[in-house]
């Protein structure tokens, strides 16, 4: 296989399997309207581990929230991926990065709404993304409804990428995540998403579940794992996924 094929077929992979997940609180792909408060921060770890038939996507991919204002979060997302495709050798290596704003510019107890945008930037190191020196954009609306013990957040999002990067143009995304609080440190959580292909030859759209749980270990720190199925239109995906979350005002 010459270097350009495999070159996109890594970022056709990478984009069903490991892309980054641009609008996510984890476990969760869905977006909540919570921002972290002027001075506050919020370092997220989020591990997954995603297969589709023999091949296999480990990513690493932690996310640092610093709360310019009290509605207003400064968002920056890197990964690290290891791909096991399913053939050829395994690539492992930086992946892309997010850089987003946060804005929460409505607030009515118990309805919020806002606004997660920014780029994805090319900064991956084996091809485990988009083509060097390129950017795609990304913007996600947010509604989150919160009236204890119960959290329902809709999202509606869309993801721009660069014209050669082997990538459908617009690629949409609409999702909505339960949270039901068991008590004061237990959080159960359920998740449905439909996403449009990536694939430009595609105009199907695939859809995914997810089931999981925050546990607050203490005041600033949480610990998370979840259990999604997703079906596209290449076959269906099983990831695993678990995190630690810890909050601290600078």
């Amino acid at each position: 296989m010459d270097s350009s094929s495999r070159g996109a077929g890594v970022i056709a992979i990478v984009a069903v399997l490991g892309a980054p997940r641009a609008f996510a609180a984890h476990p969760l792909v869905t977006e909540d309207t919570a921002t972290q408060g002027a001075g506050n921060v919020e370092l997220e770890n989020g591990f997954s581990r995603e297969r589709q038939g023999s091949a296999r996507v480990f990513e690493y991919q932690p996310q640092i929230s610093y709360g310019l204002l009290t509605a207003l979060d400064l968002i920056v997302q890197p990964s690290w991926l290891a791909e096991h495709p399913a053939s050829g050798p395994q690539i492992e290596g930086l992946g892309d990065t997010n850089f987003d704003a946060k804005w929460r510019f409505f607030g009515a107890a118990p309805w919020s709404w806002a606004i997660r945008a920014g780029i994805t930037a090319s900064t991956n190191r084996r091809g485990l993304g988009l083509p060097a020196g390129k950017t795609s954009e990304h913007a996600v609306l947010v509604l989150t409804y919160d009236e204890a013990p119960l959290a329902v957040h809709i999202n509606g999002g869309l993801v721009v990428n660069p014209h050669d990067a082997g990538l459908k143009r617009n690629v949409g995304h609409f999702s909505t995540a339960v949270m039901w609080s068991v008590n004061a440190h237990l959080i159960l959580t359920g998740e449905a998403a439909v996403d449009s292909d990536p694939n430009p030859s595609s105009s199907s759209w695939g859809g995914s579940v997810l089931a999981g749980a925050v546990y607050t270990v203490r005041s600033g720190l949480d610990i998370d794992f979840g259990y999604q199925v997703g079906i596209h239109a290449e076959a269906p995906t099983h990831t695993w996924l678990g995190g630690i979350t810890y909050r601290f005002a600078l």
